[in-house]
């Protein structure tokens, strides 16, 4: 697999884990006990917390794919406000 088609598949890893834990974090917020949707607190815990583990390792891996774009997007302001 090359780079651009890399960096595609992780973006599009994110989107989906995104709603996960926004999801997941939403329900365990509101749903302070027992039953959440069906789902017992305590493995919709776990499931959130997987779940933000893998969204916190495609976000790392999505940086270090794009740390040249990032570095480039900061010296541009940088570089306008010399002139």
């Amino acid at each position: 697999m090359n780079r651009p088609q890399l960096k595609a598949l992780l973006s599009s890893l994110l989107l989906p884990l995104l709603l996960l834990v926004s999801a997941t974090g939403a329900m365990l917020y509101f749903g302070k006990t027992g039953m959440i949707l069906g789902f017992r607190r305590a493995s919709l815990l776990r499931f959130h917390a997987r779940c933000s583990l893998g969204f916190l390792f495609f976000i790392l891996c999505h940086v270090a794919l794009n740390f040249r774009i990032y570095l480039a997007e900061l010296k541009k302001p940088a570089k306008r406000n010399r002139r």
